[in-house]
């Protein structure tokens, strides 16, 4: 017997890249999706050139679609922040013709993949102590700073994406302090420092001139680099990650950038009392992953004053899964569809 699949268009929209997948909502989300593409995002003058685009490439027709969007979500619109796009629910949905479109932050995406990622999909930095049921909190630092947490109870699963990255930055120290002030002199006393500033990739070429400015010498390779390109993140990581010769300037960066992580991340723990569990997402930590010690996040996590012996029973895990917030779209986009079947059905029985 043939069986019409029902289809939903996922996709993670960021200020860099955007990832759309097409999935089979009757067959296992965990598994590859029937076909995939990744667009530089500022390609494309907004979300329907994207889906045209993509749609026009695969020739598959889904019938709904859910979108997590590097922004601010809220009355099914979102508005990107580190990409001048407006995108409008209706708007998607009139145009491709989706029975349902949801947009949703894409942390809330990568909250909503936790319950289904594998032991395998995780490194597991600070084992702690899981309590079954607990708060789960996650930090990505991309291209801005995403924050979110995920609460479970029972069959009752809440992923919420915040904009806590643009908290106020807090130092910790003199070197910290320094790097606050330094930045406060480049910005009116109205605009606010806040952690996406200084711990994203927009926020490592910061990082890496205010060493300069500092006095640091810049490796002439490093240099050379920097001034040939437009995104200087990259350089900035690889001159810090190289075996042979590693810059020192790049070095400082990164382990500066690790431990404002730490600390920013030990916030959220303590706020979301995340019992269970710190998650770190982020392309620039799967770039980081194996080649330089996580030590600088993890004593900074751990440095809540009289809540350190708390800090050090919360488990700490990097997602290694590169397409959790793809996947956690899909997932999010599933849960959607079947509630509103189901309501469809409730309604159907209600009327007859």
């Amino acid at each position: 017997m043939h069986v019409l699949m029902s289809l939903l268009l996922a996709a993670d929209i960021g200020g860099t890249k955007s990832v759309l997948a097409v999935f089979d909502l009757q067959g296992d989300l965990r598994s590859a999706p029937l076909v995939q593409g990744i667009y530089a995002s500022r390609n494309f003058s907004g979300i329907l050139e994207l889906v045209s685009t993509f749609l026009g490439e695969t020739g598959h027709v889904p019938e709904y679609a859910c979108l997590a969007v590097a922004g601010v979500v809220g009355n099914g619109q979102a508005e990107m922040t580190n990409l001048p796009w407006m995108i409008r629910a209706s708007l998607v949905a009139e145009r491709f013709g989706f029975a349902g479109v949801w947009l949703i932050n894409d942390l809330t995406a990568v909250c909503s993949s936790l319950p289904l990622l594998q032991e395998d999909d995780c490194l597991e930095l600070q084992t702690g102590q899981e309590i079954p049921g607990g708060v789960r909190a996650v930090i990505a630092p991309g291209t801005g700073l995403g924050e979110g947490f995920l609460a479970q109870t029972g069959e009752v699963i809440w992923a919420q994406g915040t904009e806590g990255g643009h908290a106020d930055f807090a130092p910790t120290d003199a070197t910290q302090a320094a790097l606050l002030d330094w930045k406060r002199r480049q910005h009116p006393w109205s605009v606010p420092i806040s952690y996406e500033m200084l711990c994203s990739g927009l926020g490592i070429p910061t990082l890496y001139a205010f060493f300069k400015a500092s006095g640091m010498e810049e490796a002439p390779a490093v240099r050379a680099a920097l001034a040939t390109v437009g995104d200087q993140t990259p350089v900035i990581v690889n001159g810090a990650l190289d075996g042979e010769n590693p810059c020192l300037v790049c070095r400082k960066t990164i382990e500066l950038f690790l431990t404002i992580l730490g600390a920013e991340a030990g916030n959220l723990a303590l706020k979301l009392y995340s019992t269970g569990g710190l998650y770190i997402g982020g392309g620039i930590m799967l770039h980081l992953a194996g080649r330089i010690s996580f030590a600088p996040l993890l004593a900074a996590f751990n440095n809540k004053e009289k809540m350190a012996a708390l800090m050090a029973t919360i488990p700490v895990r990097m997602i290694t899964r590169k397409d959790a917030a793809l996947l956690g779209a899909a997932s999010y986009g599933a849960a959607m569809v079947s509630s509103s079947c189901a309501t469809m059905q409730q309604a159907s029985a209600d009327g007859m």
